[in-house]
């Protein structure tokens, strides 16, 4: 115990001797006078109360200081996951019992050898809290392994604990979550590992991926491309399967590569029914495999009713049209309607349609040119300004008059004085304008836009509207001054394009020293159909799945953004959401505001199937709007990717981190191999508490006690 105080103990001394001397002077003689023993017991009783009073002013603090020893603590801990039961099944068929008995000597040996403490998690699709011993507490039903998660989680719930390692009992399979190699870099303590299960290559016939498209139409044929890994291949040949909803939808005999290898078969699916619709590829089993339940996987797309429904008008036959219809009648979801004026009005490919309002998006090559009657180029007008996405490509043959009368309140950029001729520019992305969605081509390089041939640009001022973006911009060959050559406007949720220069069937026909640019042009020209063609999304409340297909296990969650009429984020709306199961069981939940109109939803995991869902937001009673839509969750068989320990993984965390590595038939020299660490060891806590004995309110008391039986003594003996 130490007392320490606010000012100088020696001051308190000479205030204590000035009490004892004042006290002395009122004592010394008394009227009436008084016998020696009163006075001396007055006397006392001043004294101590002024003492007191000068020690409280002094503002005294009693420091006490406790030292404990806290044992050490090793934390084990044991991986839960679906995987354990794989590869410790040996023979048998893979479960929860296996793997328990494959982990039990190992935990027993740890419960009771380990000096210190011995606390057991498990890690599964949480970490939680394991009895000592924890062998038949196992489950080994997790969909997923995290270790890195887990191996953060346990540090900090024993961070009040003298924790000074951890061991990781696991076949070393992480699927999931960051790389644990991270975490063991940056570990305060040792991970020890001890490894369990088969690290030989089992035999096994994985379906390692499916690809299909993400978008598809009613009575089209769509491919599907199946990958197969095989490990202990013989040769065999296996059947493949597509099915939907249980039924085979198509089917191919595949032979497997001898040894281990990969091989594709390639299967198709003609959808019948527009939305999303999921797929499964199943693989025949092998014999003797370590594990069938990576023998299939799924996989989902969207159907939709039709495809795009493009009307091209050009100019007149030339190598720019031919350019831009051979790209755009490659394109799987468009479907083209080609027309080309010739010089007696008539059109190339069959007369204009009667009617016009069944097409998605117009595409004007050129269009219109001279010979294209009035009444012709008037319908057209007309269809765009009643709300078809139109997209404009100058040409030569252009009638820049009939733009400016027909199409000027749709065009993005409208020209000035008449053309003079045709100069030589290059294409140059505008400042700040390479992340629109026009420019995303792949893994095509943007840079190598300015290194295709030159473009033509007319010599006529051209004037963007003001909601307008120049998204491309023409330089001339001298390089003095550029003009807009890629201009897109979006309006009252119509969108329109123009693309101001011509001889673009260059950039189609590439020499082989430009190899690598040859995606721009089709890409450029796709994503600018595309783009004015997709709706612009002006509801008032946007409610999505964070995917459209879901793994098993993996929480379905939601997303949300909800506005008032006057486009203004609403931060306190009701969002509800209802999902429905294919059975027409529906699942009410509400959505978490998150601030600036932007809502989530996380509902958890959900059985395999297709759900819809729909959702309505309300503000004090008034409904502000709805969105509904789907996804789908698939089959979970992440756990069974792998059938196979892997001991490079553990080797690796323990390594890093500073710890030792074991199988599991090694891992019983462990305790004494801790017991031989100097770090693995006792620590002395010094805890230090402080009273303010100036604040405790007993001194009060004994004041009050003190001054009060002096006045009363005083009272009685009659002293004044």
């Amino acid at each position: 115990m130490v007392f320490s105080f606010g000012y100088s103990p020696w001051l308190l001394l000479l205030c204590v001797a000035v009490a004892g001397g004042l006290t002395y002077w009122t004592y010394r003689s008394t009227v009436p006078p008084l016998s020696t023993g009163w006075r001396s017991l007055l006397g006392g009783l001043r004294f101590l109360a002024l003492a007191l009073i000068c020690l409280l002013l002094f503002e005294p603090v009693l420091q006490q200081i406790q030292s404990t020893e806290r044992p050490p603590v090793l934390a084990v801990l044991v991986d839960e996951s679906e995987s354990m039961r794989v590869v410790t099944a040996g023979d048998q068929s893979p479960s929860a019992k296996t793997a328990r008995d494959s982990v039990r000597s190992v935990l027993e040996t740890l419960a009771a050898e380990v000096p210190g403490s011995v606390r057991f998690f498990g890690a599964g699709s949480s970490v939680r809290t394991l009895p000592t011993p924890p062998t038949d507490s196992l489950r080994f039903g997790g969909a997923r392994t995290d270790l890195a998660r887990a191996l953060q989680a346990v540090p900090e719930q024993l961070r009040t604990e003298n924790l000074k390692g951890i061991v990781l009992v696991s076949d070393g399979q992480s699927n999931t979550g960051r790389n644990p190699l991270r975490v063991a870099d940056r570990s305060a303590v040792p991970i020890h590992t001890v490894t369990v299960g088969d690290t030989t290559r089992q035999r096994d016939l994985r379906l390692r991926s499916v690809a299909t498209n993400e978008r598809a139409y009613l009575d089209s044929e769509v491919p599907v491309r199946a990958s197969l890994t095989t490990t202990g291949g013989g040769g065999e040949s296996v059947k493949v399967v597509l099915e939907q909803n249980g039924q085979t939808i198509d089917q191919s005999p595949v032979r497997l590569p001898t040894g281990t290898g990969e091989v594709s078969v390639d299967l198709t699916f003609e959808p019948t029914q527009a939305g999303l619709q999921q797929l499964t590829v199943r693989a025949s089993e092998l014999p003797d495999e370590a594990t069938t339940r990576n023998n299939a996987k799924t996989v989902s797309l969207r159907v939709l009713e039709s495809k795009r429904k493009v009307l091209l008008l050009g100019a007149a036959p030339s190598p720019n049209f031919t350019a831009l219809r051979r790209v755009y009648d490659r394109n799987a979801d468009t479907d083209v309607t080609a027309r080309v004026p010739t010089p007696d009005g008539s059109f190339l490919g069959g007369a204009l349609p009667e009617d016009l309002s069944s097409f998605d998006v117009v595409v004007s090559a050129g269009f219109p040119s001279d010979p294209v009657p009035e009444e012709t180029v008037d319908r057209v007008g007309t269809l765009v300004e009643d709300g078809t996405p139109a997209l404009f490509f100058l040409d030569r043959q252009t009638d820049l008059g009939a733009w400016s009368n027909h199409f000027a309140s749709v065009l993005p950029a409208t020209p000035g004085t008449a053309a003079t001729g045709f100069d030589e520019a290059t294409f140059q992305v505008a400042e700040g304008q390479d992340q629109h969605p026009v420019y995303r081509l792949g893994d095509a390089d943007l840079r190598m836009l300015d290194r295709l041939p030159p473009l033509r640009t007319s010599d006529i001022d051209w004037s963007p509207s003001p909601d307008a973006r120049v998204l491309a911009t023409a330089t001339p060959a001298s390089g003095e001054g550029s003009s807009p050559l890629l201009v897109v406007r979006s309006r009252a949720g119509l969108r329109t394009a123009t693309f101001l220069g011509t001889g673009v069937w260059r950039w189609a026909l590439l020499p082989g020293r430009l190899e690598s640019a040859d995606p721009l042009w089709p890409g450029l020209a796709s994503n600018l159909l595309r783009w004015v063609s997709t709706e612009a999304d002006d509801a008032p409340v946007r409610v999505q799945p964070v995917a459209s297909t879901f793994d098993g296990g993996e929480p379905v969650s939601f997303t949300g953004q909800v506005y008032d009429e006057s486009r203004q984020p609403v931060p306190d709306a009701a969002v509800e959401i209802t999902v429905t199961d294919s059975a027409g069981t529906e699942y009410p939940y509400t959505m978490d505001p998150v601030g600036q109109g932007r809502y989530t939803l996380d509902i958890g995991t959900l059985p395999e199937g297709t759900y819809r869902y729909s959702a309505r937001a309300q503000l004090e009673g008034t409904e502000l709007g709805t969105d509904q839509g789907e996804f789908s969750v698939a089959p979970l068989r992440l756990e069974y990717q792998a059938p196979r320990a892997d001991a490079v993984l553990m080797r690796q965390i323990a390594t890093r981190s500073g710890g030792t590595t074991h199988a599991a038939s090694t891992a019983d020299e462990l305790p004494a191999a801790l017991e031989r660490q100097a770090s693995f060891s006792a620590e002395t806590v010094r805890q230090t508490s402080e009273s303010e004995l100036w604040r405790t309110s007993l001194f009060l008391v004994v004041l009050l006690l003190l001054l009060a039986g002096e006045w009363t003594l005083r009272k009685y003996l009659g002293l004044t």
